[in-house]
């Protein structure tokens, strides 16, 4: 049993940035008013560990989101009376604020956390705070006292100031929610705020989605701004001496090279796996981005950072149990790359016969040119599948961008004859990969869409989820050494790999909340998308993307 510390009237320890707290509909954090002192159950002093820990693990509370200074290990840590600003000094000058080097207010509280062998501050600031709670030794400013540490200290500390201090709601819907789930939200704002940081020039960017794009890449100041020409990009990047955010299909194929001889780093972007709800090639603007500053996921010729992912991180039972339960809720919601599929009627498919898909693609994409190593193409593909599976009832699925006619993949004379049927309409692909037994694709996301609802999946490319031990692969990447779960992939590949923006607010999500909207959304058309649904009709009529 542990009584509560005295009340405290400090700012909210959960704090949302300034740039993401402007476009939430309710304030994160709101005082509860009185408050009085009460002793923790066994129940709520395990709770107040757990909240600890979390804290601690996604390293948010205070302004989190601040300046990351270069600092010397075992320093004192000073707030100043002055403004509230942040001092370091000597143990032996701390107290007199003499020969104290000043760093502003505006600090990552837990890079500083990471240096300070001692804090001292007012015993109700939420740097106090959090220094209590990280086990740093913190002295009182007012009274000089030090700060108590035990764990019963601790643990009524983080009751009082994270339970009964305030209450929260969720910045999308301004429902109110647990001080667990806040810090998982903070603990997603940061993930996103880190992914973006350091750029400070963009590069590639399609008129029609650079609106999106910067809202991706505010973080938690301003989006950087857009060169149009690459010797401007390369010169401003290497004046503030920040990474240029590119689209690589769009630059010019020497750009990477000009920027690695000058020094400048590069943050490569693609649509992420759980795109919209809706076409890119219809210019509906992406809900989801991947940032990758090694390589590109579909380029297997080098790593990339959801390679490293795969290969390195740990996996926790936790994070494992979240990604069991976002491919539960993506497979009952019969949700894909380009939103929810409408459940139409199954297609007539043999029941005495292995049905096995295969996915077409578009064969000029990027993520053909460079996993397709053995140059097969969608003809290809059909007569290697063709060749495997004999006897099976072989369906080929066209790429929507194909049948949309904005894109070039269509299937050779010799092709088409070896498949028992072609699906020569748009047609959603999740309620499909419920009736096929297996699937066979290039490097299409597809693939990665039917390991989620566990089906048979045989690779002829090199697509970033094979090598890992769950498909049947045609190439080798020496590299991919790791065996992995299902899970383990998920959680990689939809969890730690992408950027998610909620659709309704434009703030960042998690991939849950994205999920969650997409399959309760209604698409909404935009005059743009229809001029370009039309302009691919016509030229399906003319055989224009034949």
């Amino acid at each position: 049993m542990t009584a509560l510390a005295a009340p405290t009237r400090a700012a909210p320890l959960l704090q949302a940035p300034p740039a993401f707290a402007r476009r939430s509909r309710a304030p994160l954090a709101v005082a509860r008013g009185s408050r009085r002192r009460v002793s923790l159950t066994r129940a709520q002093a395990e709770r107040s560990d757990a909240l600890i820990e979390r804290l601690r693990e996604l390293r948010v509370g205070g302004c989190f989101w601040g300046a990351r200074p270069p600092l010397s290990m075992g320093c004192t840590v000073v707030r100043c009376p002055v403004a509230g600003a942040l001092t370091l000094a000597s143990d032996a000058k701390a107290m007199h604020w003499a020969d104290t080097e000043a760093l502003g207010s505006g600090i990552d509280p837990w890079h500083l956390l990471d240096h300070a062998a001692r804090v001292i501050a007012p015993h109700g600031d939420t740097f106090a705070i959090l220094a209590r709670l990280q086990g740093v030794p913190t002295t009182d400013s007012v009274t000089g006292e030090p700060l108590p540490l035990d764990p019963d200290a601790r643990r009524a500390l983080a009751w009082e100031t994270l339970v009964e201090a305030h209450r929260y709601h969720e910045p999308f819907t301004g429902s109110e929610i647990s001080a667990e789930a806040a810090i998982d939200l903070l603990g997603e704002w940061r993930r996103h705020i880190e992914a973006t940081a350091g750029i400070g020039v963009q590069f590639g960017m399609r008129p029609w989605k650079r609106g999106q794009i910067d809202r991706f890449l505010m973080g938690a100041a301003r989006a950087p701004r857009h060169a149009g020409r690459g010797a401007h990009a390369l010169a401003r990047a290497g004046a503030n001496k920040s990474a240029i955010a590119i689209w690589p299909s769009r630059v010019p194929p020497d750009f990477e090279a000009s920027a690695a001889a000058a020094g400048v780093p590069m943050a490569r972007i693609e649509d992420g796996f759980l795109r919209s709800l809706g076409l890119g090639v219809h210019l509906v603007p992406p809900q989801s981005i991947i940032i990758d500053r090694r390589g590109m996921h579909y380029d297997p010729g080098r790593p990339s950072d959801l390679e490293a992912l795969l290969s390195q991180h740990p996996f926790p039972p936790e994070l494992l149990r979240r990604a069991a339960a976002l491919r539960a809720a993506i497979v009952t919601a019969g949700i894909g790359k380009y939103g929810r599929a409408d459940r139409a009627s199954p297609i007539a498919l043999p029941q005495d016969r292995r049905n096995v898909l295969v996915v077409g693609q578009v064969e000029d994409d990027w993520s053909v040119r460079m996993g397709d190593v053995a140059g097969l193409g969608n003809s290809g593909l059909v007569k290697r599948a063709r060749a495997h599976a004999p006897d099976a009832f072989l369906l080929y699925k066209p790429h929507p961008d194909t049948l949309s006619g904005h894109r070039r993949g269509a299937l050779d004379r010799e092709a088409r004859g070896l498949a028992d049927r072609i699906l020569d309409r748009p047609c959603g692909l999740a309620p499909l990969l419920e009736q096929v037994d297996e699937v066979h694709v290039l490097t299409s996301l597809a693939g990665f869409e039917a390991l989620l609802r566990e089906r048979a999946v045989t690779c002829h490319g090199v697509p970033f989820y094979a090598g890992w031990g769950l498909t049947r692969d045609f190439v080798t990447v020496p590299r991919r050494t790791r065996r992995l779960t299902l899970d383990a992939l998920v959680a990689a590949t939809l969890l730690l790999y992408p950027l998610y923006l909620d659709p309704e607010t434009g703030l960042p999500c998690s991939a849950e909340r994205l999920v969650a909207c997409l399959a309760s959304a209604v698409p909404r058309i935009s005059l743009l998308s229809r001029l370009r649904r039309m302009e691919g009709k016509i030229r399906n009529v003319l055989g224009g993307a034949a």
